[in-house]
């Protein structure tokens, strides 16, 4: 008969996402968040068939516990520009937690498109953009991939501590890219920026 576990899987998982917040997610390892727990690395082992399937739920509760900080951007306006400025604060103040969401090799949504559909909140900020810009359906995805591009790109820059911004280049930058985005959908077309550059004779 095996040994009941001392610990449920819940907090099991909020131990090794603290450790992962502390260390990164590379730290987690059963005796490590064994002395999270205060003890032993017995009860990983009881609760979870192995890493893998542990590291697999704290990927789950780290993309849970982030809808919920940028869900606040619900509560300003412009709501779309908000979850962006929430993603950076987040991607500042919890780098490590940042980087298992969007800098993990392991996950299998390694294709931008296929990133987007798992997006936390993307079905929120895609409507919020339909609303505010009355676009097609796939004008308002291509808006949204191309604006999520800064945003990401200020993230890894701001989780990797490789530079700072202000709050007043942050408004600057997101701003314009939403604007320069949304007027080239707009005004230009298409088939003359998706063409690959050809080298000139």
């Amino acid at each position: 008969m095996p040994p009941k576990a001392k610990f449920t899987r819940e907090q099991i998982v909020q131990a090794a996402v603290d450790v992962t917040r502390e260390q990164g997610l590379s730290a987690v390892t059963a005796r490590e968040v064994g002395k999270q727990l205060g003890t032993s690395s017995t009860p990983v082992f009881v609760a979870f068939e192995n890493m893998d399937d542990l590291k697999n739920e704290v990927f789950k509760e780290v993309k849970n516990q982030y809808s919920n900080y940028i869900n606040d951007g619900l509560n300003y306006t412009p709501m779309f520009k908000a979850f962006g400025l929430r993603m950076i604060e987040y991607a500042k103040e919890y780098p490590n937690l940042f980087k298992v969401l969007f800098m993990n090799s392991t996950q299998s949504d390694t294709n931008y498109d296929d990133m987007i559909l798992n997006f936390p909140c993307a079905d929120i900020c895609l409507k919020a953009i339909k609303e505010q810009t009355k676009l097609s359906d796939d004008a308002v995805e291509l808006l949204f991939k191309q604006v999520l591009i800064t945003g990401l790109g200020i993230c890894y820059l701001v989780s990797s501590k490789t530079c700072e911004f202000t709050d007043k280049q942050l408004d600057e930058y997101l701003g314009l890219s939403y604007i320069g985005s949304l007027t080239a959908i707009n005004n230009l077309d298409k088939s003359k920026y998706t063409i690959h550059p050809t080298r000139k004779d």
